[in-house]
């Protein structure tokens, strides 16, 4: 069984989180820098800094620097920054702005 970080939607937390090899599930608001194998913005979610992760999924707010080798955007969703992925995927009625483009190296 995976390791899980919740962090329920009544915390803001600011910082840099690492969990390499784990999940990770935000619904409240986080502001800094997160690694990890696989995080997702639950719709109550906002996180705005540098995030990378195997697989990211977008239901609330995002913005900043995100790299994701899979990258799903739910019509909930709302990014606004810089994407960079090999695999995106973004449901009717989600809003993305600014830059994407592919993992290099």
């Amino acid at each position: 069984m995976s390791d899980l970080t919740y962090i329920n939607k009544e915390l803001t937390m600011e910082g840099t989180l690492q969990a390499k090899e784990s999940q990770v599930v935000i619904a409240g608001k986080f502001k800094g820098n997160i690694t990890a194998k696989t995080v997702i913005l639950e719709s109550s979610s906002f996180f705005d800094g540098v995030l990378n992760a195997e697989h990211l999924k977008i239901e609330g707010q995002a913005s900043g620097d995100v790299t994701a080798e899979f990258l799903e955007i739910t019509g909930s969703g709302n990014f606004d920054g810089k994407l960079k992925t090999n695999s995106l995927s973004v449901d009717m009625g989600a809003k993305v702005s600014g830059n994407v483009g592919r993992i290099t190296g």
